[in-house]
């Protein structure tokens, strides 16, 4: 005779292996839509990181087009009501738009002309092997204007120039005797070969003697690589710059003997011109050489520099040569971002205002 039912202990079992199943089931569940979110948020943030990415690229190209359409004075002039610049007797002279939508995102923008400041690789001639007295002197002032020690500059200048020059055929090689060479980087904890060659960033200058990070960072935003000459725009430098550039103009840049001194400019003539460029800019934003010889005559009539001059300042005041930082912002919380740093370069106008030059790119750097 088969038995009928289940009885009260198998009846038991069978709930707990339901329990244990259902138990089972529902962290495989809830794991899989843990991993479920975490994927998506991936993705999400994947998704964003691009976005931003893109966001932070147009930004660039916003510039490029603005700037191949219209010149610095009037893009300046166009964005007055969105930018914010610095002050340009004491900071660097620029455009910031701290918040431009573009898509779903926000972009800040910020404009620098590289005019504005001591170009380093105009130190040495890189066909030559000729260093520039002029933009020796404009270094060396820089660095006093800004109280760095006078024996570390001077390391550093020499040193400069070793780094800069090249082996050419002919041409004096590691040439100044006070400055690093080789055998001095080679013999370092972490060695490294000395570049023999132009610097690729600011930054680079770091990896030469003499600089350290105080030096470093009093000097680095008054000093760039760009522009392909050694002359400085008076239209946007700021006060410490023009007066390096200033006490500059005294010397010969490249002959065997100087034929002047930086004294010949004395800190407080060069002091009083800069700041007279400074009240013009107010009313006229382009400063031209003979608009820079003209404020020289009116403060000191004895300043015999003009020939100097010629050989430091832009001749039209007109900038060509831009950096540009685009930070793309994406989420409003805890947003995504990323930022492109860009030199942008834009040739002498042909004339056709219907089909300008284009502003070529000639840095990117994305973070």
């Amino acid at each position: 005779m088969i038995k009928k039912g289940v009885s009260k202990s198998e009846r038991g079992v069978v709930l707990l292996i339901v329990l244990v199943v259902v138990a089972i089931l529902t962290t495989i569940v809830v794991d899989l839509i843990y991993f479920t979110d975490v994927d998506m948020e991936i993705a999400l943030n994947s998704r964003n990181r691009v976005k931003a990415g893109y966001l932070a690229k147009s930004g660039i190209y916003l510039v490029a087009g603005a700037l191949r359409e219209k010149t610095l004075e009037e893009l300046a002039g166009f964005t007055s009501i969105l930018d914010s610049r610095t002050d340009d007797r004491n900071g660097l002279w620029s455009i910031r738009v701290p918040q431009y939508p573009i898509g779903d995102g926000i972009v800040s923008l910020e404009v620098l002309d590289e005019r504005s400041k001591i170009n380093l690789n105009a130190l040495v001639n890189q066909r030559s092997n000729i260093v520039d007295k002029q933009v020796k002197v404009q270094i060396e002032e820089l660095s006093r204007f800004l109280n760095v020690d006078g024996g570390k500059s001077r390391d550093f200048v020499a040193s400069l120039i070793n780094w800069l020059d090249r082996p050419i055929k002919g041409a004096k090689n590691d040439q100044e005797a006070n400055g690093a060479r080789e055998g001095y980087y080679m013999g370092l904890s972490s060695p490294y070969r000395i570049k023999d060659g132009p610097l690729d960033s600011v930054e680079e200058i770091k990896l030469i003697r003499g600089m350290d990070d105080e030096y470093y960072a009093k000097i680095k935003d008054f000093v760039t690589i760009y522009p392909p000459d050694k002359r400085v725009s008076f239209s946007t430098a700021p006060v410490i710059v023009m007066k390096a550039v200033l006490k500059s103009a005294t010397v010969s840049a490249i002959g065997r003997q100087t034929t002047g001194d930086p004294s010949d400019v004395p800190d407080d003539v060069a002091e009083s011109i800069a700041e007279a460029i400074i009240e013009e800019r107010a009313d006229n934003p382009v400063i031209d050489r003979k608009k820079v010889n003209e404020i020289i005559k009116d403060v000191d009539p004895t300043l015999l520099i003009a020939a100097g001059i010629s050989g430091v300042v832009q001749l039209n005041g007109k900038s060509d040569v831009f950096s540009v930082k685009a930070r793309a912002m994406l989420g409003d919380i805890d947003p995504t971002v990323k930022s492109v740093l860009a030199v942008l370069y834009k040739p002498a106008s042909s004339g056709n205002k219907s089909n300008p030059p284009k502003v070529e790119i000639i840095s990117w750097k994305e973070l």
